[in-house]
């Protein structure tokens, strides 16, 4: 058997139904040199039964049932802290992957040495037909990290092969908040900012968009709940940022490009919240973003190339299209919801007066049958 470099990380939960394909897709990988480490979130069906039948019949196998439930991030986390290989990636346990993905991902990074993590092409699959393309990363740390945070083509980083030296350096999920997709961002800016990443331009990972999908349980029930996990996200990667871009302007750029793609991401959602909610105010996210939502593009821009003026631009752009259209959305609900209290007082004043006419209709037929002299004059 050929030693391990590479470690296949697969956090499951709940996947019984799909657990034995994505197993399948592991062990079939044409670089033999793969360790897969499974570990199973505590859950009731047999997901972990399944992962230890496939234990059994291949010895690269390792197989962990979680005794109490952790969720996604800490499952992922626990893994991380597992690996002894020199590579590893994220396996979502219910996608799929090429044969060649590991030796094509790996072939890139070695052809690459300053490269610390390399993605492929992604296609989207069930209830969604798409492709998302990959993005190489290169420059200086503040360029990788502006260009994830705005570029238009951000790539698939959660499921990049990484250098395992990266988690010594802090790459794992941070602990804030509930488990969404705020533990996401910080993970993906330490990625990119610890080094340049390589795009494999292939489609070899396949995404399946179901029903019931653990990534669905990340979307917040409550807006109070989105504001804090944003909250906890900015301070995480601003102090990512802070620690890895050495430039005073350009931290402040990489600064106002996160301001940028979370009050994005948070101006998108208040579009699905209720009428009676407003807009929330740039500086519960974080202080910093306070100056930045009553400002234009920051003046240390200008010491960026062209290409970064053009994402950061555009990113400003589209957050005015989106605040626009959420004040609109918020407007068109709080009309109808005028509308809807002035049809149900319509309704309940036309109840009254036919309560009224029919005890006026008792009273007179009441009042027709009574003896004359009983009658009222």
């Amino acid at each position: 058997m050929a030693v391990a470099d590479v470690t296949i990380c697969i956090p499951a939960w709940k996947a019984e139904p799909f657990i034995d394909r994505t197993l399948r897709c592991a062990r079939a990988q044409t670089h033999a040199g793969v360790r897969i480490l499974v570990s199973v979130d505590q859950c009731d069906d047999r997901t972990a039964e399944i992962c230890r039948e496939h234990a059994e019949q291949d010895p690269r196998i390792a197989v962990i049932a979680q005794a109490h439930r952790v969720g996604w991030s800490e499952n992922a986390n626990y893994l991380l802290d597992r690996v002894e290989t020199d590579f590893f990636f994220l396996y979502f346990h219910d996608d799929v992957i090429e044969p060649t993905y590991t030796e094509e991902l790996r072939q890139a990074l070695l052809d690459n040495p300053r490269a610390v993590s390399a993605h492929c092409d992604l296609e989207y699959f069930g209830l969604q037909r798409a492709v998302d393309l990959g993005s190489t990363f290169a420059g200086p740390p503040a360029r990788r990290i502006i260009n994830y945070l705005v570029q238009p083509v951000k790539g698939t980083q959660l499921r990049s092969l990484t250098r395992t030296e990266l988690v010594a350096k802090g790459l794992r999920f941070p602990a804030i908040g509930e488990d969404g997709f705020w533990r996401c961002p910080p993970y993906s800016v330490r990625l990119v900012g610890e080094g340049e990443a390589v795009r494999v331009p292939e489609l070899l990972y396949r995404r399946w968009i179901r029903e019931g999908s653990l990534t669905k349980t990340w979307r917040p029930q409550e807006m109070s709940q989105l504001v804090d996990g944003l909250r906890e996200c900015a301070r995480v990667c601003e102090a990512i940022i802070g620690e890895l871009v050495e430039d005073a302007d350009a931290k402040q750029v990489a600064r106002f490009c996160l301001y940028l793609s979370l009050m994005t991401y948070l101006r998108r959602a208040e579009r699905t919240q209720s009428e009676d909610e407003g807009a929330v105010d740039a500086a519960a996210i974080s202080q910093s973003f306070a100056a930045f939502a009553d400002a234009s593009l920051p003046a240390e821009l200008e010491a960026q190339d062209a290409e970064v003026q053009g994402w950061v631009s555009a990113a400003k752009d589209e957050l005015k299209r989106v605040e626009r259209e959420a004040y609109l959305t918020g407007e068109l609900k709080r009309q109808r919801a005028t509308i809807d209290r002035q049809r149900k007082r319509i309704r309940a004043l036309t109840e009254q007066r036919k309560r009224r006419a029919e005890q006026l209709r008792v009273a007179r037929a009441k009042l027709a049958r009574a003896r004359p002299d009983e009658r009222v004059r």
